[in-house]
């Protein structure tokens, strides 16, 4: 496949501002959702169906908080760009280490999160620019390139941050029961409210009037969750189409819905950092 036209700066701006866009519903300090003590809505008369957004949110964390690990895929698009990624991760916390391989049009990477740092393993081309000729960069928590591209990506591939904006800011509007994968599933359809969640919204990097610019035209936020019979995800989707257009994105990039999916819940996760002689610092070319 041919190589896309503009170089690697361009692309990964283009990254951050589709992080930007994850964060947004996403975001959170990583911290899973309280119990809460609601219980199921009274019209609903099927026991194993949840009738609001809060009781259905104590089940899952319950559960995703005793298995702990998980391996996940991630669809979404980019600038008219397939993106996928696989992985596995442990959610847990100052503990949480993922793994995972993510593809943008012709460019693949790994990743790799451990003891709160994030390892990027670039395309060779790439790595005289931006990590002194190292197959990996590194990018601490804290630091000045974390803000732009996002060293929370582990922490948006947990299911808790998406059950987090369903418990402060969702509510159900309908329930069906499926079949997805193979396996038995309960399918829930739900509005996010965009302004109740806005505090959360402002560490995402985009600045308060162009949140309150965005708060103006977006509602909600259109999230399906579909639980097994254990009451673990098995897959979250969420269309931004709206809140990019509403932040200003180009055209091509407006349509985005990200669908995770998740299976094999509390298998042992083991991550390792890259070898140090094989890392560098990630710096991001300025054009």
């Amino acid at each position: 496949m041919r190589a896309p036209s503009h170089d690697w700066g361009n692309m990964r701006k283009r990254q951050v501002f589709a992080a930007v866009a994850v964060a947004l519903t996403l975001a959170g300090c990583g911290a899973r959702p309280e119990s809460s003590s609601t219980t199921n809505d009274p019209t609903t008369n099927d026991s194993n169906v949840f009738g609001n957004a809060q009781e259905l949110v104590r089940a899952a964390t319950d559960q995703t908080a005793k298995a702990k690990s998980a391996k996940f895929t991630a669809e979404s698009s980019l600038a008219g760009q397939a993106v996928t990624a696989q992985g596995q991760a442990r959610f847990d916390g100052a503990d949480t280490v993922m793994d995972m391989t993510m593809t943008v049009g012709p460019v693949r990477e790994e990743m790799r999160y451990v003891d709160r740092a994030l390892y990027v393993q670039l395309p060779e081309q790439y790595r005289a620019r931006m990590t002194s000729g190292k197959p990996w960069g590194k990018v601490p928590a804290d630091s000045a390139v974390a803000k732009q591209i996002g060293a929370q990506q582990a922490q948006q591939n947990d299911p808790s941050q998406a059950l987090q904006q369903i418990q402060q800011a969702g509510t159900i509007t309908r329930s069906a029961h499926e079949t997805l994968d193979g396996q038995p599933v309960t399918h829930y359809w739900i509005d996010v409210d965009f302004a109740k969640g806005f505090d959360k919204f402002k560490n995402t990097g985009l600045p308060e009037a162009q949140l309150n610019e965005i708060a103006a035209k977006v509602k909600t936020i259109p999230v399906e969750l579909w639980l097994g019979s254990d009451k673990l995800p098995v897959q979250i989707t969420e269309d931004m189409s709206a809140l990019m257009k509403a932040a200003g994105a180009p055209a091509t990039a407006q349509d985005m819905k990200i669908t995770m999916k998740y299976s094999d819940w509390g298998t042992p996760v083991d991550v390792q950092a890259p070898p140090a002689n094989q890392v560098g610092e990630l710096k991001l070319p300025s054009n």
